[in-house]
């Protein structure tokens, strides 16, 4: 019986010893109410059953800053973030006062988030430095959208102090439109939104494209800026518009493995078809490297070289 009762203990060992250990991946998203917490969990969700012995768990958290500090912090090993902020993070520039935190790369860019200004159709204006003098909410104080109006307003040779700002979120903003106390407002946010939606049920509207001078200047001061196409019909547009964005991206832990990365972005661009949310018509190899400013992880760049897609991989 002795010898029976070590054999199985031995037959166990090797079992165990064989077996694979599970990978838990903490993946930071956003506010619950979000596009970030929605489509994180549907990403999370493909890993998690697309892939043996990793189980991907999706956070709550305050959006990108937040996120890439408890990467650093190795709170969590996948997070999102806009590529301006990642690239803030790397130079220790902006939201980061002279700090910086570099420790993660990039998986993949997955969709815009257009800096979206929109105005009255019959307003008169119809690009950027047309809004000097008029009355135009930047977004909350020290949001993405702020950051990105100053940024904007900045291409035109303008500044804050050459506007009549306020400072609102993006309902209250279209609240304020309609009611004519606001002349255009700054919203940076996937497409559509529901506040621009709500303000087309009550007028005509514009989004306010840059001139090529103003374009120039914006993206080549700040290049994680791309043009992207926003189809007339989406808000009952007179044609198709070309307006800045910038992108949600994928980013990750430096300390992660090669080969898990690797495996997570070969899921994530093969297995988009077994997502619901609408935003998995976005994610596109030839869009995943849109705006990224940072390098890429080694395990994501191999499976995007497969792909024909060549970037800047991490060491």
């Amino acid at each position: 019986m002795k010898k029976i009762a070590v054999l199985a203990l031995a037959l166990m060992l090797v079992l165990t010893a064989g077996a694979s250990a599970t990978t838990y991946l903490g993946f930071g998203t956003g506010g619950t109410s979000g596009t970030y917490y929605a489509v994180g969990a549907e990403i999370a969700a493909l890993w998690t059953n697309n892939l043996d012995d990793v189980d991907v768990t999706v956070q709550s958290t305050g959006g990108s800053k937040a996120n890439i500090v408890s990467i650093v912090d190795g709170e969590c090993e996948i997070a999102f973030s806009q590529n301006d902020t990642a690239l803030y993070a790397y130079e220790g520039t902006d939201y980061f006062d002279n700090t910086v935190f570099d420790n993660f790369y990039a998986l993949a860019s997955l969709y815009p988030e257009a800096i979206q200004i929109v105005t009255p159709a019959d307003s008169g204006i119809t690009c950027v430095a047309d809004l000097k003098g008029k009355n135009v909410c930047v977004g909350d104080v020290g949001s993405g959208t702020y950051m990105n109006a100053i940024q904007v307003l900045e291409s035109a040779g303008l500044t804050e102090a050459d506007i009549n700002p306020t400072y609102l979120s993006f309902g209250e903003a279209a609240t304020a439109m309609i009611d004519g106390q606001i002349d255009a407002s700054f919203t940076t946010a996937g497409i559509p939104n529901p506040a621009i939606q709500e303000i087309m049920t009550k007028m005509d509207i514009r989004l306010v494209e840059l001139s090529d001078e103003e374009w120039a200047a914006l993206s080549e001061k700040y290049p994680f800026y791309f043009l992207t196409p926003v189809s007339a019909d989406i808000y009952g547009l007179e044609e198709d518009a070309s307006i800045p964005a910038i992108s949600a991206t994928l980013i990750v832990s430096k300390d992660m493995d090669e080969e898990l990365a690797y495996n997570l972005t070969k899921v994530l661009f093969e297995k988009t078809s077994e997502m619901n949310h609408a935003k998995k018509a976005e994610i596109q190899i030839s869009t995943a490297t849109n705006g990224v400013m940072i390098p890429f992880h080694p395990g994501a760049a191999k499976y995007l070289a497969e792909q024909g897609v060549e970037v800047t991989a991490g060491e």
